[in-house]
């Protein structure tokens, strides 16, 4: 790995372990602990008339379109619905690491489990993407284990973001999926499915100030636990919240970026945004732009003791995105 590759690791790994505990000097809120089906499309896009049983997209590792050696394996097989799987496949105390170039050049990185096959998103569009798998030596060294290119054309825009991956894990029958399916059932449409789950992700859970103040390079959300203990950082929140709309067929991103509130000059951040096929509000102070990806922000609402919060479009004044999962 090039020696500028490798302080882009470092950065970014220190952006991340940073920024998710921006809020640290902000005094927050505590919450009490709250109280036939129909195919989904590969084609998927949100609708108006939103089905409120369906079968939730999960991705698999069908070992059509394959690079392996004898430490590691990538299966590209479902590039076209915008992702990969990864599988180290020795046991190891050494980190692991998985670089996604985009088309853009824009760089991913992911700790990656060994003996585990895990799920990476091809959030960029389409293009040529570089995949490559490293392993910690020592200091700021890392062995390379693997890299191929892959020239990839999604089934559209919106596939990236309608499948849990590594950051925001969920299965089908996990807790985060029951809740999201009991909030659903009580409407039949996209948008109030949406308002449902953003009030109960901001009415159930607190923001963890204590977890900020310790997090570790590597941290991931388990989001069940997240919903069971009823607390968590940005990352925590906006994942959950983007778990919960997934498994209800409704495309969502989990956006690392910059915000900028009053009194606060630009932190590392995580958020939501969610496809909208038409203009639609969420209570009183969110506006849907049709034809567009819009933002909810749990994190800044339930800081601010807040049902509803004001949000701004991504101008890159408010929220400056950087990164998609």
């Amino acid at each position: 790995m090039s020696l500028a590759a490798q302080k882009k690791i470092i950065i970014l790994f220190v952006l991340i372990a940073a920024g998710v505990f921006f809020y640290g000097s902000i005094s927050g809120c505590s919450y009490a602990e709250p109280e036939e089906s129909v195919s989904v499309e590969e084609q998927m896009i949100p609708t108006a008339n939103f089905v409120s049983t369906f079968t939730i997209p999960m991705p698999d590792a069908p070992g059509l379109l394959t690079e392996s050696n004898d430490r590691a394996f990538i299966d590209y097989s479902n590039k076209h619905d915008g992702y990969i799987t990864v599988k180290f496949l020795e046991n190891t105390d050494r980190r692991l690491m998985v670089m996604i170039t985009t088309p853009d050049g824009d760089e991913y990185i992911y700790d990656l489990s060994p003996e585990k096959n895990e799920v990476f998103p091809l959030t960029s569009g389409d293009g040529r993407y570089k995949i490559s798998i490293h392993e910690h030596v020592t200091d700021n060294v890392f062995l390379d284990i693997m890299l191929i290119e892959i020239d990839v054309e999604l089934s559209n825009e919106f596939v990236p973001f309608i499948r849990p991956n590594q950051y925001v894990y969920y299965s089908e029958n996990s807790p985060v999926t029951k809740k999201a399916v009991e909030l659903s059932n009580r409407h039949d449409n996209f948008i109030d499915t949406v308002e449902a789950v953003f009030n109960y992700v901001v009415e159930s859970v607190s923001y963890d100030f204590d977890l900020a103040r310790t997090v570790t390079f590597g941290y991931k959300p388990d989001l069940d636990e997240v919903l069971d203990q009823g607390s968590g950082i940005c990352f925590d929140i906006a994942a959950l919240t983007v778990a919960m709309l997934r498994s209800r067929g409704i495309p969502s991103k989990l956006v690392f970026g910059n915000y900028y509130g009053s009194d606060l000059d630009y932190p590392y951040h995580a958020w939501v945004t969610v496809f909208s096929e038409e203009d639609v509000r969420i209570g009183e102070h969110i506006f849907f732009k049709a034809g567009t990806w819009n933002i909810l922000d749990p994190t800044v609402a339930i800081i601010l003791c807040l049902s509803e919060t004001d949000t701004a479009t991504s101008d890159g004044v408010t929220y400056n995105a950087k990164y998609y999962y």
